[in-house]
């Protein structure tokens, strides 16, 4: 009966630090779900765990706001556009500090908005195609994937992502397909060739109104929560650092763990290859339960 006592105080001390963090703050994170354990069971179960990998596009032309981006309190992967004027400099930063670095390769859009050096077209024959990314790949240190900036048109091509991913199979990167157009081809390709790849699942600063982007950070939490983890891209804006500084700690707080694009993709494997032999298991299982029922 002790020990029973000593556990439900706990958790009504622990419960109550998050209930008076959560008014404290606009940001609040949807508690995670309990299921029907009796609380003595419930101290001992460990919680459900949720993974979010945060990308951090555009990296590069502003040192300032990239130094903050790279101070985020969190696990955060930054993608670095080639030869911007800070993509070094910060990159070695950000390696300093344990931080996983990806190359933002510009590709074209359907808006005809200006790519900056390094952009790939459609309008480019194969051999300077291959030169541009070679080049780009070279620009930014310490590079473990790749996304793609803008590409509403070319992610669509399959002749062209055909290129990129046979430029990037053997090089053990993976690719994120950043998911600017519902029609691209990227993923795919990237799959068929091999490369471990994933999707974004959310934008969290296409608006950059505060509560427009508070709307992105729980739709967040929603798909991790369903899908037990989420792909997020955001970018270096003031606005942005702002919302993500007060919103990282309380996402953490609640049980969400923040993860580097790499260990996420190693975790949905993982996941998928567990999915998979859990309905080998149930096939067999059934197998199983229609010859007993035969042979009786």
């Amino acid at each position: 009966m002790r020990l029973f006592a000593t556990l439900i105080t706990l958790f009504v001390c622990s419960f109550g630090a998050v209930s008076a963090l959560e008014f404290q703050s606009e940001y609040v994170v949807p508690s995670i779900p309990n299921d029907n354990t009796s609380s003595v069971e419930s101290a001992f179960k460990p919680s459900p765990r949720f993974y979010i990998a945060l990308i951090i596009d555009d990296m590069g032309y502003r040192y300032q706001s990239g130094k903050r981006a790279i101070n985020l309190p969190a696990n955060i992967t930054y993608s670095f556009l080639p030869y911007s004027p800070h993509a070094r400099k910060l990159a070695n930063l950000a390696n300093d500090k344990h931080k996983e670095i990806m190359l933002h390769i510009p590709m074209e859009a359907t808006n005809g908005k200006a790519l900056g050096p390094g952009g790939l077209t459609t309008d480019m024959p194969k051999a300077i195609f291959d030169l541009e990314l070679e080049h780009s790949l070279s620009a930014i240190p310490f590079i473990k994937g790749v996304n793609n900036h803008m590409g509403s048109l070319l992610t669509e091509q399959k002749e062209q992502m055909t290129w990129l991913m046979e430029s990037l199979a053997g090089r053990n990167i993976y690719f994120v397909d950043s998911r600017t157009s519902v029609k691209s081809l990227a993923f795919k390709a990237a799959r068929q060739y091999g490369i471990t790849s994933e999707t974004r699942d959310i934008f969290v600063d296409h608006d950059l109104s505060k509560k427009a982007m508070q709307k992105q950070l729980k739709q967040v939490i929603n798909v991790a929560k369903r899908n037990g983890s989420a792909v997020v891209i955001a970018h270096p804006f003031p606005e942005t650092m702002t919302i993500l500084e007060q919103w990282l700690p309380l996402a953490k707080a609640q049980g969400f763990e923040f993860v580097y694009m790499s260990d996420l993709l190693n975790i949905r494997k993982e996941y998928r290859a567990q999915r998979t032999e859990q309905k080998r298991l149930t096939q067999w299982q059934k197998q199983q339960t229609t010859a007993a029922i035969k042979n009786n």
